[in-house]
């Protein structure tokens, strides 16, 4: 059974409304802050939570959000200082458990994410996303997972790989093999497995190593 959880949302720009729509229809606990109360005309009529007008970094304001008892907090403003500091004083002062920031400028994103603050870069993610759509366009991305490190790949087998191990394209810390899709059956990979004809491929692959995966696909 899926747990609820509580949530802070700080910013109801497009982001934040998105976001507190989607916790909501989940059935989560949301509590919307923005100073602009004209922002929350985003959120929908059957949206339950909670909206609170005011200074994000008053703590009375903080309070009545509820963030002595949220399990997570999202901020996600157009200030990139506003929103880490916001983190830090939900991590320090209230102890809550789950941080998630946006942050514009990628030079300072690796500086909070080193103080332990998940990060959204939509500038880094989205310049990533377009280079491989650009570069890489047989590789179809399903997923990526944490700040973007990790793509989850999914790809025809090419015709050079039929016949070969599975586990001979895989490259430690760079890519690994995550599931093979044969006639329309997902099978997790096992040792000694051999590619097939009309296999499809799905892997992990680090965002740094696209390259290889070129390399690897085309012997």
């Amino acid at each position: 059974m899926r747990s609820l959880v509580n949530v802070i949302v700080v910013g109801c720009g497009r982001v934040g409304s998105y976001l507190a729509e989607l916790l909501n229809t989940e059935g989560h606990t949301v509590a919307v802050i923005d100073k602009d109360p004209e922002s929350f005309s985003r959120l929908s009529p059957n949206f339950k939570g909670t909206r609170i007008e005011g200074d994000v970094l008053d703590r009375d304001i903080l309070m009545q959000a509820g963030i002595q008892d949220a399990d997570a907090l999202a901020s996600v403003t157009n200030s990139d200082t506003l929103n880490a500091t916001l983190a830090i004083i939900a991590r320090n002062k209230f102890r809550v458990p789950k941080l998630a920031i946006r942050v514009f400028d990628p030079s300072s994103a690796e500086v909070y994410r080193k103080l332990g603050i998940s990060i959204i870069s939509p500038i880094e993610w989205g310049a990533n996303f377009i280079k491989d759509v650009l570069v890489h366009p047989e590789l179809y991305s399903k997923l990526t997972i944490g700040n973007g490190e990790v793509q989850i790949i999914e790809l025809a087998v090419p015709p050079g790989l039929v016949g070969r191990p599975v586990e001979s394209i895989n490259v430690p810390s760079q890519v690994m093999t995550v599931a093979i899709t044969r006639q329309g059956e997902a099978l997790i990979p096992y040792l000694g497995m051999i590619f097939q004809e009309n296999d499809f491929l799905t892997l992990a692959v680090s965002t740094t190593a696209m390259n290889r995966v070129e390399e690897l696909l085309s012997h």
